[in-house]
């Protein structure tokens, strides 16, 4: 399928972000591990010669699966220097990580950004998240599986992204309660397969999510299995025209 254009939102969002992370540079030299499974000497070159906007997304990959510590000195600058570039190519449904969007943020988190980067630098992240959510709820295409039809893109991945990141899932959530049905709603129907009842709470169900994000998929579990949520996907039912959504949409108020 082809990758997905950016939404007009989203543009804007990326844009300001190459505009207020612009004076980071990498100056020369990135802080990769150099051991045999991660960056050749070669590719890292390759990533500092070439152009922030051209960097394309299996060379940045190589980047994020070989960078794995973090200081708030050299590391955190090239980070932010490359970050851009990251929001670009997720925002492209080209994932600069070799396992998908999930976790390819994960350098984040141990920043603590949202406390500690400077107020334009958090909101542009936030707005990012966003806008991230508001624009993959309109991704409505389908797979067959043996169990019937499912959604081709599966909105936990957005929600995993997020969280690994150091988001504030809250306020993604509230992103996606206020985006317009019916897309909002389906999503949140094909969300409702992932929940279960682990802890005594309904939680989001993701191996990423173990342990140290217990309480964020928490969150979620709840937002999507309150009253509200069941309301809004009976009204959002009869708004459907495809039949496979409405049984994907029908199939969630059953779980």
């Amino acid at each position: 399928m082809d990758q997905p254009s950016p939404s007009e939102p989203m543009q804007a969002v990326i844009a300001r972000a190459y505009e207020v992370f612009g004076r980071y540079r990498l100056n020369g030299s990135i802080v990769v591990c150099s051991c045999n499974c991660c960056m050749t000497p070669e590719d890292q070159q390759r990533l500092i010669g070439t152009p922030l906007r051209s960097i394309p997304s299996n060379l940045l990959a190589e980047y994020t699966n070989s960078a794995h510590g973090w200081d708030d000195d050299k590391i955190a600058n090239d980070m932010r220097c490359l970050l851009p570039r990251y929001l670009e190519l997720i925002a492209a449904d080209d994932a600069p990580d070799s396992f998908g969007i999930d976790i390819c943020l994960r350098r984040m988190a141990p920043a603590r950004w949202r406390e500690n980067w400077p107020p334009a630098e958090s909101d542009v992240l936030d707005q990012f998240f966003d806008a991230l959510m508001v624009q993959s709820l309109q991704r409505l295409e389908l797979a067959r599986w043996p169990v019937g039809w499912r959604l081709g893109f599966d909105i936990k991945d957005v929600l995993t992204l997020a969280i690994t990141a150091g988001a504030d899932i809250g306020r993604v959530l509230c992103a996606w309660d206020a985006a317009p049905d019916p897309g909002a709603a389906i999503h949140m129907a094909g969300a409702r397969g992932d929940i279960a009842m682990p802890h005594g709470e309904w939680s989001l169900h993701s191996a990423y999510l173990e342990g140290s994000h217990r309480a964020e998929a928490a969150l979620i579990g709840a937002f999507l299995m309150r009253p509200e949520t069941a309301a809004r996907l009976e009204a959002a039912f009869f708004t459907i025209d495809d039949p496979r959504l409405q049984q994907i949409v029908s199939d969630s108020l059953f779980v």
